[in-house]
């Protein structure tokens, strides 16, 4: 598993890249700790273009990143989610929590949209 971010605007895009399961589940969490102590205002999309296999510690990781992100009225928002790992967040219910993007472009836009009508 290895994660890279970038930012763009409001939002730090993190790539997880491989497995996210419950062997490396502590270094995840201290690499999004660390991201959002680097970035606390900053708002977070995560691209699982590469990410293969999701356990569901690591979905629990996951969710309590949206937690921490709320708590700070900030968002979490995710694209390029596939079949995989999609299937894990239906099958426990919570993909209706997330808001879900086909590809990071089309994330971006809606993020860019929203700051429009803000502006209005």
């Amino acid at each position: 598993m290895t994660i890279s971010f970038k930012k763009s605007r409001d939002f730090i895009i993190i790539q997880l890249n491989g497995s996210l399961d419950t062997k490396l589940i502590r270094e995840v969490e201290e690499d999004f700790e660390q991201i959002l102590s680097q970035y606390p205002t900053m708002n977070i999309l995560l691209n699982m273009k590469e990410l293969k296999y999701l356990s569901s510690s690591g979905l629990k990781t996951i969710i309590s990143l949206r937690s921490v992100l709320n708590d700070s009225n900030l968002e979490l928002r995710i694209c390029n989610m596939g079949r995989p790992v999609r299937e894990v967040f239906e099958m426990t219910k919570v993909l209706q929590f997330f808001k879900i993007y086909q590809d990071e472009e089309s994330a971006l836009l809606a993020i860019n949209e929203l700051d429009l009508e803000d502006m209005d």
